[in-house]
């Protein structure tokens, strides 16, 4: 964690006599900045009173975390996964997520409770979102709204398959989405989502996902819908019936 470096001081702490009662005002000065970094430094980043909390699950192809992450006021949980959040005066997330009262969940069966983790984004597959990803009506007016028609879309990334809707422009199509350039289209949004196998968590919809495009193996886009086939089961046809002769 990223923490306040202390002003210089004085070994002494005693005013230096070749100086006058200015230097004196200076050193309190400096004490009273020491001590109120020292303070600081014993605050947990999460304290900060301006963010605001979001519940989700975040998955890996390796563990699934469920938990609380963060976003300022008027952001969306979106914006806050791709670029980062300021707490304390410290900005937070470029390369990890963080996220408190974690429980992670392991391939093993393994439960580890957690006070709060940090994670890779590179190594993320999806963050779900369970509530409060999204600014009140007046934090969404920063946001220029543009007309997007969904995308019914399949999406693969091992181990889990999501089916929903992702967002394109007036006349674009799924290719459009996943091509588009830009740092800010590392993490893409997808909404009505249906996953297979269910996570951990024993969950299986979720109203928001946000997923890590370069995590992605291969899409499907369907205009008709798409059917997932449950348990890699396929499908069964209905048998003709023989005619008697």
């Amino acid at each position: 964690m990223v923490s306040a470096v202390p002003a210089r001081s004085n070994c002494t702490g005693a005013a230096d006599p070749r100086v006058g009662p200015q230097w004196a005002d200076a050193k309190s000065t400096e004490a009273n900045v020491e001590s109120e970094s020292l303070l600081h430094k014993d605050e947990e980043w999460w304290t900060d009173p301006s963010l605001m909390r979001v519940n989700v699950v975040v998955c890996t192809a390796t563990s699934v975390l469920e938990g609380t992450a963060y976003r300022m006021p008027t952001q969306r949980l979106l914006d806050a996964i791709v670029s980062g959040f300021v707490a304390n005066s410290y900005r937070f997330g470029k390369d990890f997520m963080s996220l408190t009262d974690v429980l992670a969940h392991y391939p093993t069966g393994q439960k580890v409770s957690m006070a709060s983790t940090q994670i890779s984004k590179s190594r993320v597959l999806f963050v779900a979102e369970r509530c409060g990803g999204q600014p009140d009506k007046e934090g969404a007016g920063a946001y220029q709204l543009r007309a997007k028609k969904p995308v019914l879309a399949m999406v693969y990334m091992p181990p889990y398959m999501l089916m929903g809707k992702m967002h394109a422009g007036p006349h674009q199509k799924l290719v459009h989405v996943l091509e588009a350039d830009g740092t800010c289209r590392t993490f893409l949004a997808m909404t009505n989502i249906c996953i297979s196998p269910p996570l951990p968590t024993g969950e299986s919809a979720f109203s928001f996902v946000a997923i890590n495009k370069r995590e992605i193996v291969h899409t499907a886009e369907s205009p008709g819908g798409l059917q997932m086939i449950v348990g890699g089961a396929k499908a069964a046809r209905p048998m003709k019936r023989k005619v008697a002769r």
